[in-house]
């Protein structure tokens, strides 16, 4: 009997992985691809669509990524951002532990659009271009093991996700390596690397050559996340990882080199959307972004879905008339107050008008769901809840409630009179007289007196 009750207390209070109710997502070249990468990922009835675009250590201006964050709230799209170095030669520098300090302090200084903060460590580290010039899978599972602590040191939100690999790369000695000893020797050197991340991040490519068909399976097909999975489970690890497709797709022939092993667009984005039915069906899915949205130039051209003319292919129309789902993103409700205005003196059953302004300090639009907080007051006052209306009210902005309150005469109440709302400081209001029929606030007296005289003269 204690065994079953021990199994049930598990049960209960493991939190299971839930599936993404809209995967549909782009792999962006430059955060102002938002605006009209927008209308694609939330199309047809979608909300809370991917985005994954990369941030590059020499990129760190405060201002342009948190207009991008503040957009991806006002557009409705969940951003996932993969970190990345400068290039140095051919090749991509591996980062450094002040890198890490300086990307995880830059991206914790951003207030993102919803609660999870999706970070990938880095790409392809079993390529010696992604990595300082040659493959170190040892340096790199330090770095990544450096980096989630940083990261979850700073805030429990951010959702550390690993490098993925290049799944139909060969073992070349230190030029590649391949997916499963890459894997064996990340889980041979420190395995608690697995413990560390919260998902997997896959380029599950249709592979060799990027011309397989949506029904292959295997390493080297669009499921390779799958072989992916089972080949980390068959290490010994049983974590369970939300997988994140933030590569694939089928290149087409349009682009300068004319390169006819690639399929058409038309045929290109049908296998796609064969294989987005496939991937909605995978609960292990969160988010899939093709690569790329924008990029009509070598050695990209081939995969973007805008010409030379940013004009979407018109053969991509299927993909984006499919019906899409709605994704509940959670996001942080948090206020202050910046001013509370009350009557200089309040008589006993009579009902008076007031002001509190709040700021948004939190991550949601106020307006675009609806805020209510319910008032918190000693038994002898009648208070107003105070709600937004369908006035948009942004994250560092502040809005103005009107509210009204009574405070009710009683001889049998004696106690300490207040008013307050869910979360926010108590404000008392003192009796000045020995029947407790008049009344004052105690504190911000002061702001009371300026604000009605302000407000009276103008």
């Amino acid at each position: 009997m204690i065994i079953f009750w021990i199994f049930l207390f598990l049960f209960l209070n493991t939190k299971p992985i839930l599936a993404s109710q809209n995967i549909f997502g782009l792999h962006l070249t430059q955060p102002q691809d938002i605006y009209t990468a927008s209308k694609v990922i939330n199309s047809s009835g979608g909300d809370w669509g991917w985005a994954t675009i990369v941030l590059r250590t020499d990129q760190l201006d405060r201002n342009s990524w948190q207009d991008f964050f503040n957009n991806c709230r006002k557009l409705h799209i969940i951003p996932i951002v993969r970190l990345a170095t400068v290039m140095k030669e051919n090749y991509w520098q591996a980062p450094t532990f002040e890198d890490i300090d300086n990307l995880a302090n830059f991206l914790n200084s951003l207030n993102w659009p919803g609660t999870n903060q999706y970070v990938i460590l880095f790409n392809e580290i079993n390529h010696a271009s992604e990595w300082g010039g040659k493959v170190d899978v040892k340096n790199y599972t330090d770095t990544a093991i450096y980096a989630a602590q940083k990261f979850k040191s700073l805030n429990s939100n951010f959702f550390i996700i690993g490098s993925p690999l290049d799944l139909a790369a060969p073992e070349t000695k230190d030029i590649y390596h391949s997916a499963p000893n890459v894997y064996k020797e990340i889980y041979e050197y420190k395995p608690d690397y697995f413990n560390l991340i919260d998902g997997i991040a896959s380029h599950s490519y249709p592979n060799h050559g990027f011309v397989g068909k949506p029904s292959d399976s295997g390493q080297h097909s669009i499921r390779g996340y799958q072989w992916e999975l089972d080949f980390i489970k068959s290490l010994g690890i049983q974590k369970k990882y939300p997988v994140f497709i933030t590569e694939t797709g089928w290149p087409h022939r349009e682009g300068e080199s004319k390169d006819n092993k690639f399929y058409t667009l038309k045929t290109s984005a049908e296998f796609l959307k064969i294989a987005l039915a496939n991937w909605s069906n995978d609960p292990n899915i969160y988010a899939v972004t093709p690569f790329i949205y924008n990029y009509p130039y070598p050695p990209f051209d081939h995969f973007s879905w805008l010409d030379k003319k940013e004009i979407i292919y018109p053969e991509y129309q299927d993909l984006i008339s499919l019906p899409k789902s709605k994704n509940k993103f959670p996001q942080t409700v948090s206020y202050s107050v910046t001013n509370m205005q009350l009557p200089l003196i309040l008589f006993s059953d009579k009902d008076y008008s007031g002001q509190i302004t709040l700021k948004n300090t939190g991550q949601s639009i106020w307006g675009e769901t609806q805020l209510c907080l319910n008032p918190q007051t000693t038994k002898n006052i009648v208070l107003d809840a105070i709600c937004t209306d369908s006035t948009l009210v942004y994250p560092n902005s502040s809005h103005t409630f009107n509210f009204k309150l009574k405070i009710n005469s009683s001889s049998q109440y004696t106690g300490k009179t207040f008013i307050s709302w869910d979360n926010l400081p108590q404000y008392e209001i003192l009796a000045i007289d020995a029947k407790g029929s008049i009344f004052r606030p105690k504190t911000g007296i002061k702001e009371t007196i300026i604000s009605f005289f302000t407000n009276l003269f103008i």
